[in-house]
């Protein structure tokens, strides 16, 4: 078989492009410090990275809704020690506003301080997070939950509307774990008899704090007080403290849950730079060898083409 100078010279010029490609992408891949530049460089180790990176977005999602909740959650946990606080107040003031050494003048001054923490009470009710939202409408957030009924007689005590629903929105925080935002209106602060023609009804059923402070104040005034409603005022308290120790424990679960997505978080950005960053030791390594190999070729190129008969002639 007889080797002409054109395809000598040929094999010497896909020689030297065949290093020349080899050098290039071992410089690129220095220059974007990862070892796979294309799908096709590694087909298994592209989908790892993309599974990889998807894992990643998808837990620090979790980690932001985390953060949302907790500030919500944070917000109300605020908001019921402050309502705690002025129902603590209201049940002091209850007993002694049934203490026969009362004048009706001093039962008096005991309601009006009682409409005043009534309205404080309803005021924390109707909180709006920093979005505007209210906490304690369900998913009506734009609508505020409690409302006096004007259209009611003063006397009547169900003089209050709640507006919003009996919702909660779960947020997901893991994999497999969701968690609840907030609390509704009625679940807190007992739901209100409505407006009429709706029954007042009697001391030791009132469930909604606005109207058992309202009954206890009227009594008061009439110099009528009735132990019963204080049964209603510890009933109330007792239903607040129960979601105050709720609201604990989520916020205990978020603390939790944010340490396992932070663990899961670095692991998955382990492998990742496992699989996709550059060892920069045996790259270099690689491109001092395969630069050798280029001048190499490129030497034997060129005595190569000094072989011609043309030289000889």
């Amino acid at each position: 078989m007889r080797i002409s100078t054109s395809w000598a010279q040929q094999l010497g010029v896909n020689s030297l492009l065949d290093q020349q490609s080899k050098v290039s992408e071992l410089q690129m891949q220095l220059s974007a410090q990862e070892k796979i530049l294309k799908p096709s460089d590694d087909p298994a180790a592209a989908a790892r990275i993309i599974d990889l990176d998807q894992g990643i977005k998808q837990t620090e999602q979790y980690q932001s809704n985390i953060n949302a909740a907790r500030q919500r959650l944070s917000l109300e946990d605020g908001i019921l020690q402050d309502a705690v606080n002025v129902l603590q107040r209201v049940k002091e003031l209850g007993i002694q506003g049934l203490n026969d050494t009362n004048s009706p003048s001093d039962r008096t001054a005991i309601a009006v301080e009682l409409e005043g923490l009534s309205d404080h009470l309803a005021g924390l009710a109707n909180t709006r997070n920093a979005n505007g939202e209210y906490l304690f409408s369900g998913f009506k957030s734009d609508t505020q939950p409690f409302s006096k009924d004007t259209d009611t007689p003063p006397l009547h005590v169900g003089a209050y509307i709640y507006s919003g629903d009996s919702n909660q929105r779960n947020i997901q925080i893991g994999t497999d774990r969701q968690i609840s935002d907030g609390d509704y209106g009625i679940n807190v602060f007992g739901a209100p008899t409505g407006p009429l023609p709706a029954t007042v009804p009697a001391p030791g059923s009132i469930t909604n704090i606005f109207e058992a402070i309202g009954k206890l104040a009227a009594d008061l005034r009439s110099n009528a007080p009735d132990s019963a409603s204080l049964d209603d005022i510890s009933s109330s308290l007792d239903r607040m403290l129960t979601t105050q120790s709720s609201v604990g424990v989520r916020l205990n679960a978020l603390d939790r849950q944010e340490d396992l997505n932070s663990a899961s978080v670095l692991e998955l950005k382990t492998v990742l730079s496992q699989t996709e960053d550059l060892d920069f030791t045996e790259a270099i390594s690689k491109f001092n060898l395969q630069t050798v190999s280029l001048q190499a070729a490129q030497q034997a190129f060129s005595r190569v083409q000094n072989l011609s008969l043309f030289n000889y002639l």
